[in-house]
């Protein structure tokens, strides 16, 4: 079998191996970690994948242009320390190129040279995804790069706090080559035949743009963690107004279990790391505070989530129409009180 992929016919850049010494970087320039003082990001990479249609291109090119805007506007970065990726055709003034690999892997190799072992190291894909039974991969103009080829790029950069995001159909087997200690990883399916074009990344960016809302325990800034339950409650609002079977699921790993979860939480499992990541933190910011175990909304959300993996936990034991229905129905509750908790 031949895959359009990235290592076939030692393809040039499996001479970054060879580069042990380099330093790669592509980050978020607004993500913080905490605790510690607070560090900036020194760049972000944006890379927006092959549309295949007019409509595709300019959507992925739209959300990529929002992001880039966030950055710059309300987050005080230039633009040199942005780099955006995406397709010849998108109207992007601002791309540095076609999101092609050599064009990537050049970009990537100039920044290696630049970042230090502390710094943090993330990227953030939009576009279209594709499985087929082996690997998954994110559609790039030409070669594609599967989702093992991301995780041997990322295991070679010396910054040891990495974030990887995929908004795309049939992302949910790169958790399990991602996943790592240290490292977030966020993909807006739970398995590659999930392979519809996601509402997921509409919702993330939508977290970043009005960060009141999805600034859950109101302190002023916005985890990762909370853009993702924010995004994973708007893709389940979204799906139940339309009165259609959901066919996303997202899932966020930050244990390195190579296992994901569609609601980590910060008390077990999943979601701490992520709860200490900040996509909308000031510089200088506390951490967050603690959640008030008094309030009988938070009582009922915990309530809930111990009620989801209890499912999940007997899930063998259910039939899957029974499996579904019953955890389609706590999501849609979860959603609901998420909205009340943030007086929506």
């Amino acid at each position: 079998m031949k895959y359009n992929h990235l290592f076939a016919d030692m393809n040039p850049i499996i001479k970054l191996s060879r580069l042990a010494n380099c330093r790669f970087f592509f980050f978020f320039s607004f993500i913080f970690f905490i605790p510690a003082a607070a560090l900036a990001a020194d760049h972000v990479i944006i890379i927006a994948g092959k549309g295949g249609q007019p409509d595709f291109t300019e959507k992925y090119a739209q959300f990529a242009r929002q992001l880039h805007d966030v950055l710059t506007t309300k987050h005080r970065f230039s633009s040199s320390q942005i780099t955006v990726f995406a397709e010849s055709s998108a109207r992007l003034p601002f791309a540095i190129s076609s999101s092609t690999v050599e064009k990537i892997q050049t970009t990537f190799t100039r920044l290696a040279s630049s970042l230090q072992k502390t710094d943090l190291v993330a990227v953030i894909l939009f576009g279209h995804g594709t499985y087929d039974g082996d690997w998954a991969k994110f559609n790039l103009e030409g070669l594609d790069l599967r989702d093992l080829d991301w995780a041997q790029l990322l295991d070679r950069l010396p910054p040891q706090r990495q974030i990887f995001i995929n908004t795309t159909a049939a992302s949910g087997p790169f958790i399990e080559k991602l996943s790592k200690p240290d490292r977030v990883v966020i993909t807006a399916t739970r398995n590659g035949e999930e392979k519809y074009v996601t509402a997921f990344p509409e919702y993330f960016i939508e977290a970043l743009l009005q960060p009141d809302e999805a600034d859950l325990d109101k302190n002023g800034n916005v985890s990762l963690l909370e853009a993702f339950d924010y995004s994973r409650d708007r893709v389940v609002r979204f799906y139940e107004t339309a009165n259609r079977l959901r066919p996303e699921h997202p899932l966020l790993d930050d244990n390195g279990d190579g296992s994901g979860s569609e609601t980590p939480a910060t008390n077990n499992g999943d979601g701490r790391l992520a709860a200490k990541t900040f996509l909308m933190a000031s510089a200088g910011s506390a951490s967050p505070t603690a959640v008030d175990a008094s309030n009988p909304f938070e009582k009922e959300k915990a309530k809930l989530l111990a009620e989801i993996e209890n499912l999940k936990a007997r899930k063998n034991t259910l039939t899957a129409a029974e499996y579904n229905r019953t955890i389609e129905e706590l999501f849609i509750r979860l959603a609901k009180l998420n909205r009340q908790i943030k007086g929506k």
